[in-house]
């Protein structure tokens, strides 16, 4: 057990979640992610076409989307599927586009594994490689005799044994490279699963050392641009070496070609891009996986279905490509509670997708086309709270606005909170790219015309959000020293006692996170600010379990977290980060002095009461779900 790792890990969780500390980072903060693209940089949607052309009924992917869009507590921005290079559904959540680059999470482990096998066919690496041959001139003064035997393919099989240098290191220490070295393997590599985005980042580590470039170099002049893709992001590690296991930013539209060109075997539109070899043994099961982690065993950095019917990009929130044997390549991206592949969401369209369907075309049905297209255009609108005729695809160019309410407009004003260490950025998000700030000072809105505006005031900075009534307005703001696109969105709600609450939701297209503030005002200048986010605290659960049943049994960080600290503390805790409940007042002298929010007396505090309940009702509700 790496027992820096460890301490650094616990004090992060107390300083953030039980002090409440505006600055709990371990390491210094440094930007990672880079610019937003320029919308006439955008890449082209290809041509759609009728299911039927491959093979595929309408009403089947129609049903799919409907079922989809059921599912409670999914959250799903874009499902994609074609077969045979033919685009066939394309349908996006409002708010989102798949010609904006989104984050891929775990995804990104794959397109780390296209450069290593690029230079395996290119005789510069070979898979019986090892580690301490590559990082010869890097290693630590101690090296454990495993780590001695450590090879490529024990990385990428993820079965190198490493087990305390994972994620949880990638925000409490600086020198990944060193750390990762210097531990000790729990198990002899090659005989054991054990998931580490580490390893992916070594693999980046090695490919860059051998290469004599960056990652991103290689791939961009042999994968992507073969491939058209010109719109990307790849972050790096603190000491400049791309990620490997996250950190990546692709269109879904772009992401499908990566897809496309593994169901090929590494060709794409008649040129071999991959080695067919590298890409017949990454798509092959190289490594037993638990059946607890999903129906998938493991290739090289690609799952493989145990019934080797499909591959699988996987990465966690529900970020998912299923490219089959059956010439279908599904991809959908979301912010659902969910880690590995032991998700409803993948079940659902796998099931739909995955038929042996045949390679003639079918009979055209123009009505069912035509169903399935309006299913498409108005996909997950109800949901959202967005009306059909607001609906717009272009985000870059958002449609009319819908008339503000009175009321909306008689509660427009600042709302000074008490002390926290809040943002309008998802707790989440904050804790992965170790970016915090002092907290949330004040929350408001105004209407001028047809337009709105939400400002949060976090510490002395101030984000100005252009905000739509039933439908969202987008601008890119920075966020300590990273740009981000947000869409917002405002919907009016009042509640059982006649009480004005305003509800804003904000999305993040390059994000699977998404955040919503919602306003309640309870009279005499007083209100409850309520932050909540998705994927929500149910996220926290799965992960913890999934990091568990990872181990398998094995010693790792989060085995000691979950005894010590407790499932129970950890999610009360990180309850209180993800979904606060502020008290607020437009009280002018508070705001002059300095002060906290002074309440109102019984009043607020009965509202207060009834608020809580509600609270702790829908959480009860989310849970059973």
């Amino acid at each position: 057990m790496n027992l820096t790792v460890m301490r650094h890990s616990v004090d992060y969780l107390y300083k953030t979640c039980v002090a409440g500390s505006a600055h709990p980072e371990q390491i210094p903060y440094y930007p990672q992610k880079g610019a937003v693209m320029p919308p006439e940089a955008a890449p082209e949607m290809p041509r759609l076409y009728a299911p039927e052309t491959a093979g595929i009924s309408s009403r089947t992917m129609d049903a799919l989307l409907h079922t989809l869009e059921g599912q409670p507590g999914t959250h799903l921005h874009h499902l994609l599927v074609e077969r045979g290079g033919r685009l066939i559904v394309a349908a996006s959540a409002p708010g989102y586009s798949p010609r904006i680059p989104t984050l891929t999470h775990s995804m990104a482990k794959t397109i780390t594994s296209f450069a290593v096998g690029l230079l395996i066919g290119d005789g510069k690496l070979h898979l019986t490689d090892r580690l301490v041959d590559i990082f010869r001139d890097e290693l630590p003064t101690s090296v454990s005799p495993r780590m001695k035997r450590m090879t490529l393919r024990h990385l990428l099989t993820m079965s190198a044994g490493v087990t305390d240098i994972n994620e949880a290191a990638s925000v409490t220490i600086a020198d990944w490279k060193r750390a990762f070295l210097s531990s000790r393997p729990t198990f002899e590599p090659g005989t054991d699963f054990f998931y580490n985005s580490m390893n992916s980042y070594m693999l980046a580590a090695a490919v860059e050392k051998i290469g004599g470039r960056h990652l991103e170099d290689i791939l961009a002049e042999r994968v992507f641009t073969p491939l058209g893709i010109t719109q990307y992001l790849i972050e790096r590690a603190p000491d400049g070496v791309a990620k490997g296991g996250w950190g990546m930013y692709f269109a879904p539209i772009d992401l499908m070609k990566f897809g496309r060109m593994i169901a090929d075997g590494g060709v794409w539109r008649g040129k071999q891009i991959l080695p067919a070899d590298y890409v017949a043994e990454a798509t092959t099961a190289q490594m037993h996986v638990r059946d607890v982690l999903g129906a998938y065993d493991y290739g090289y950095h690609l799952w493989v279905a145990k019934d080797g019917s499909a591959c699988l990009f996987n990465g966690m929130m529900g970020q998912n490509m299923w490219c089959g044997k059956n010439g279908v390549v599904a991809l959908y991206t979301s912010g659902n509670s969910e880690f590995f592949c032991d998700a409803a969401t993948l079940a659902e369209i796998t099931a739909a997708v995955g038929e042996d369907f045949p390679t003639r075309p079918l009979l055209p049905s123009p009505s069912s086309v035509r169903a399935l297209r309006r299913t498409e255009q108005n996909f997950f609108c109800a949901r959202c709270g967005v009306p059909l005729r607001h609906r717009h695809e272009d985000l870059f160019s958002p449609g009319k606005a819908e008339e503000i309410p009175d009321a909306v407009r008689t509660a427009a004003g600042v709302f000074w909170v008490e002390r926290n260490n809040m943002s309008f950025m998802p707790f989440v998000w904050r804790m992965i790219q170790n970016s915090h700030t002092p907290g949330i000072v004040s929350v408001g809105f105004a209407a001028e015309g047809e337009e709105m505006t939400l400002t949060v005031t976090e510490g002395e900075t101030v984000y100005r959000l252009p905000c739509g009534y039933g439908t969202y307005r987008y601008a890119t703001v920075m966020y300590k020293e990273e740009p981000y696109f947000v869409g917002t969105l405002c919907t009016l709600a009042p509640d059982e006692d006649g009480e004005t609450v305003l509800r804003f939701s904000l999305v993040f297209p390059e994000l699977p996170n998404s955040r919503r503030i919602k306003i309640h005002c309870v009279g005499n200048g007083q209100a409850v600010v309520s932050l909540s986010e998705a994927p929500g605290i149910s996220l926290i659960g799965v992960m913890l379990t999934a990091f568990v049943n990872n181990a398998g049994g094995r010693p790792n960080i989060y085995a000691p977290l979950r005894r010590h600290i407790g499932d129970r503390v950890v999610r009360d805790r990180v309850l209180h980060c993800m979904e606060p409940v502020l008290y607020a007042t437009s009280g002018e002298e508070e705001k002059a002095a300095g002060r906290p929010p002074r309440l109102a007396g019984g009043i607020l505090r009965e509202r207060l009461g009834k608020l809580t309940t509600r609270a702790m009702r829908r959480r009860r509700d989310r849970d059973k779900e």
